[in-house]
């Protein structure tokens, strides 16, 4: 797993350097923090929230939901999980979806355009056969762009990410 995480990101460096021709680090330089990205944070926890509710949350303990959500019985394994899902996974995805493709976009096309194809890409990811869910992240993937965008860097959009990942938990659990 360690090794499919470097590779996807060595990748996502390689890809960024040569389609957006600039260093990878300047995703991390020049990152500002307007007020307008408490007010996307707040909108994106309203929508899974909201959307949450609308789906409905599985029954049982909160062992049982591990068991389901991770196939793991052991419960280190869960944990780790969890971990990797609301750390490691939002950094890597983020790399890729924000930082390559949306810049990629966005500097080629506009500011739309980049937002609806990143987006697209990124609820494809997560789910190809289900509507809801690929709906759901698409729509939290306009969010985080549209934070991405106004901070100018990748570290708001990985915490958003984060924060959505750990909400997702959170209403499970």
């Amino acid at each position: 797993m360690i090794f499919a995480i470097v590779v996807v990101i060595g990748v996502t460096i390689i890809l960024y350097r040569w389609l957006v021709k600039d260093k990878f680090i300047s995703l991390f330089k020049d990152n500002h923090f307007p007020k307008k990205l408490i007010v996307y944070t707040i909108e994106m926890i309203v929508v899974v929230v909201l959307l949450m509710l609308m789906s409905g949350t599985p029954n049982g303990t909160i062992y049982q939901k591990l068991v389901h959500m991770t196939s793991f019985t052991n419960v280190r394994l869960q944990y780790f999980f969890i971990i990797i899902s609301v750390i490691l996974a939002p950094i890597v995805e983020e790399f890729h979806f924000r930082g390559l493709i949306f810049t990629y976009v966005k500097k080629t096309n506009n500011l739309i355009t980049a937002l609806i194809i990143s987006s697209l890409f990124f609820g494809l990811a997560h789910s190809l056969f289900n509507p809801f869910i690929f709906i759901t992240h698409a729509i939290v993937a306009i969010f985080i762009g549209l934070a991405r965008n106004k901070s100018n860097g990748i570290i708001t959009s990985i915490i958003m990410h984060m924060i959505w990942n750990l909400l997702i938990f959170l209403m499970i659990l």
